[in-house]
This record gives C-alpha cells, sequence and structure tokens, in this order.
C-alpha cells in the first residue's frame, strides 16, 4: 500500500475569509535535528514550578551581576530572590506599570510611572533631581544613565549618577515621532526606539549632552511600546514597523530592517490596535542551542526560535504556549531571568504571586495540566481510504504513573473537525510502545488531521506516517 509521511512542525488551515494559514503548534517547540528521515521534531515546551512566593503583580525581573542579587518589582516593593527562593523585600516603589531596570558599577536602578529609584546595596532611594522629569525607560553606558521620558533623550553627570544636569538633553531628531524606548548595543551604543524609527547614539565626550547622533544607521521602523523590544545574539527585535506599515515583528541592523513574522503572527498582531500593543513585552532566552524570542501580548504568548529559523526558515519557528487548557490564555511566565546561581530561568506569573522556575522535566505549570496541539498539512489524498496512521515518539518516561493519552481529528477542508479518537501514546515503563489508529475512512479528496493532548508530562512528536489504498 502506498504510504505518504506528513511533517508536523507546521500544519496547514482554513479560515472564514477563504484563505489558507499556517496552524501553529501549542505548548510544542521545534527542535532542529536529522532523525528517522526527518530534518525536526516537536518536543513539549517547559513547565514552571514553584521557587518562591512574590509579594504582589510582577512587574520587571534582573540579574545584578555586581551585587550578586537576583532583583524584582513585586507589586509595590523592590525584593531580592534568594537561590533557595526566598523573597526579601529591600523597600518600596509605587506604580502598577512594567519597571525599567539596569545597574551601574555602584547601584541597581529602577524607572516606573514616571518615577526613578537607586539600590546602593544598602538603602532603596527615591531620586528626586528637578531636571529628572517623567522618564519612561532607561539604561546604562559609559558611566551614564540615559533615559527618555517620550519627548527627550538626557542623561546623568559623569561625575554623579544621581545628578541631571538641563544643558544634558537632546532629542532623537530622523522623524518627530514620539521615543519610546532606550537600549545600550553590543558595541556600546544606545540604541533609540522611536515609534516609527530607530536611531544610534554614540559616546562622544561632547560637550553637556555627551552623546553624538550616527549618521546612516537610522532605521524607518520602530517600536509600539516601551517594552516591546529586546536584544538577543546581539541584535535588536522589535513589535512595530514603519509609518504606513502594519504592526509586526522586525530585527534591526544598521539602516535596515526584516520582518521575521509569518503571516499568521501578523494576522495575530493585526487583531489588536496600537494602543493594546503598548503593553506589549518581548522577552529572550537562550538554553540548549535555542535561542527563543518570548512576545507577550494582551491574548497570546507568541514563541519565535530563531535557532529553527536560521536552519529550516522562519515559517518553521514560531509556536504559541498557553497555560491550561483554554484557547484564549496566555502563557504564565512572565519577566523571566537566568539565575546562575541554580544555573535556571526564574519566572513571575500573570495569574498570581508565584515564583517559578522553567522546568524542562514537567509540561506541567505548577502542577496543572497543560494542552498541546499540533497540525499536519493538507494533502491531496483523492479517492484513498486511510488504513492507518502512526506517529513516532518516545514512550515510557512519564514522571507520574498515569497513561498519555493523544487525541486524532480528521478535516476535509482544514476549517471543520470530526470527532476526536483517543489512544494511549505513552505508558509507563513501556518503551516499545506503538501510537497508531486503524481504518480512518474514505477521502474524497483533501485530508488533514489535528492532534491533541492534555497531560501534565513532556511529550515528543517526530513524524507522521500515513498508509492508504
Amino acid at each position: 500500500m502506498p504510504v505518504t509521511n506528513l511533517p508536523i512542525i507546521k500544519g496547514d488551515r482554513t479560515d472564514a475569509r477563504a484563505d489558507y494559514t499556517d496552524a501553529l503548534p501549542v505548548n510544542l517547540t521545534a527542535v532542529a535535528r536529522s532523525i528517522l528521515g526527518a530534518s525536526g521534531y516537536l518536543l513539549s515546551h517547559a513547565g514552571l514550578t514553584l521557587h518562591g512566593i512574590g509579594l504582589g503583580k510582577d512587574r520587571a525581573g534582573y540579574w545584578n551581576e555586581r551585587l550578586n542579587i537576583h532583583f524584582r518589582v513585586s507589586g509595590n516593593d523592590l525584593v531580592s530572590v534568594a537561590a533557595d527562593g526566598a523573597v526579601v523585600s529591600l523597600g518600596t516603589i509605587t506604580g502598577t506599570k512594567q519597571a525599567s531596570m539596569t545597574h551601574s558599577f555602584n547601584t541597581q536602578s529602577i524607572v516606573v510611572d514616571g518615577r526613578w529609584w537607586l539600590y546602593d546595596g544598602t538603602t532603596l532611594t527615591r531620586q528626586t533631581d528637578t531636571d529628572l522629569g517623567v522618564p519612561i525607560d532607561h539604561t546604562w553606558i559609559d558611566g551614564y544613565y540615559f533615559f527618555t521620558d517620550g519627548e527627550s533623550i538626557y542623561h546623568t553627570d559623569i561625575t554623579d549618577e544621581t545628578s541631571i544636569s538641563p544643558l544634558k538633553f537632546e532629542t532623537s531628531e530622523f522623524s518627530p515621532d514620539p521615543t519610546l524606548g532606550v537600549s545600550t548595543t553590543s558595541d556600546n551604543q544606545v540604541i533609540v526606539f522611536n515609534r516609527y524609527t530607530t536611531e544610534y547614539f554614540i559616546n562622544r565626550a561632547a560637550e553637556n549632552f555627551a552623546f553624538k547622533r550616527i549618521s546612516g544607521k537610522a532605521v524607518k521602523c520602530g517600536a509600539v511600546g516601551t517594552f516591546a523590544t529586546t536584544e538577543l545574539d546581539s541584535k535588536f527585535f522589535v513589535i512595530g514597523g514603519g509609518r504606513d506599515e502594519t504592526v509586526s515583528v522586525h530585527v534591526i541592523s544598521a539602516g535596515t530592517y526584516t520582518s521575521i513574522a509569518t503571516r499568521e503572527v501578523d494576522q495575530i498582531l493585526a487583531t489588536y490596535t496600537d494602543a493594546k500593543l503598548q503593553n506589549a513585552v518581548l522577552e529572550t532566552r537562550v538554553e540548549d542551542d535555542d535561542k527563543f524570542l518570548v512576545a507577550r501580548l494582551p491574548n497570546h504568548t507568541l514563541l519565535f526560535n530563531a535557532t529553527i529559523a536560521s536552519k529550516l526558515g522562519k515559517e518553521s519557528a514560531w509556536t504559541i504556549v498557553k497555560s491550561g487548557v483554554k484557547d484564549s490564555t496566555k502563557w504564565r511566565g512572565t519577566n523571566g531571568v537566568f539565575d546562575p546561581r541554580i544555573a535556571q530561568f526564574v519566572y513571575g506569573d500573570n495569574q498570581n504571586t508565584n515564583i517559578g522556575i522553567l522546568d524542562r522535566n514537567v509540561a506541567s505549570q505548577y502542577g496543572e495540566q497543560v494542552e498541546t496541539l499540533f497540525y499536519s498539512p493538507l494533502v491531496n489524498l483523492e479517492t484513498a481510504s486511510i488504513d492507518e496512521l502512526e506517529i513516532d515518539t518516545i514512550p515510557g518516561h512519564q514522571i507520574n504513573s498515569s497513561n498519555v493519552t493523544l487525541a486524532i481529528s480528521q478535516t476535509t477542508n482544514g476549517f471543520s473537525y470530526g470527532k476526536e479518537i483517543w489512544s494511549t501514546i505513552s505508558s509507563p515503563s513501556a518503551y516499545q510502545l506503538r501510537y497508531i489508529n486503524y481504518m480512518l475512512g474514505y477521502v474524497d479528496q483533501n485530508v488533514g488531521y489535528k492532534f491533541r493532548c492534555v497531560t501534565t508530562e513532556r511529550v515528543n512528536f517526530l513524524n507522521i506516517k500515513v498508509t492508504y489504498g
């Protein structure tokens, strides 16, 4: 009988606009590895296990290698998180919004809700220089704290990191759009993110404002919000775009920018207005040679694997991560920090005050089951009868004693799916167990499959092999 192998990293579906779209996997990340005839496979996204309890809503996280402290803004407190997860308040920080954090040789700095605090290892002090204004973001470079208030860019005095002179102000003048964020590049320049443009500045020790604009490096692409920017592998990524462009996810380099989003990701972003995306957050995570970009949107969490994109293309690099089994529930993890004392990524939580460790032994989040989904491409098997469908996987390695089951449902139009058929995909120590479904029926023309699993265990999927006659 004829056999066809279906890739699983990205599937197909159709929508109500009479369009073909990507069916992104959910809570599964692609791994680029040539094995058993496949160029890659899907593996459960790591789970979260409890590390500590914060003092309120998690608003930022930061590892300070000078002070050797894991800081978090937790509710209205600046806290330290010990290696064993113990949380200690270091002082009060008012406000409710996401916080910007950076540090100098001497202090940990926090900007949030238009206010600025410094922690010197002993005392947390709000800074009240009359020329501070209402900062929204900041970075540290060459002995200066460097700020933006949404219009101007300015910095502290080189001899006093708590003092700001009224002469040390400038604007990003490539375009009149508002300035939303600042950061420091790997080659020690300031990158200034405006709404529709991005500029670079370098320290020339000039009188008054010490930095000079770098001609020729400006980019006609900006960020939609202060925290919709991040650095990964010495490159800057933004959620945003240029004037008269829809919002996308871009990688910015000197003078140019490129979208790394697929049509499906752009369509998800298109469900939000600029105002709703102002609080979007981009984060990064690097582990096992995988370089992840985490896009935290109001109702979605999207994951981009830059390593997969470089090897298999950006169409295979995007997945959706979420909590629980509800379709619209975004992933709980926020403000990830790699803590070198425990060699683990530590996250806050958007549902409660949990502080959790990213745990690659489980798929669950604080013991709760998660739903994983993946889809096959649509294939033309006109007038065929599907006799067998087998999935290559790695069974038998559960932490818990219960079986792991997988549901399969079939579509002939890429839009609506039939009844789910549940079968065991893994049992404890049953290392030779095979997942095969028989007699799936007659196909008029096109056919595709959806696979769904609800479990606390990590799962792995490699190939879909369809036998038909």
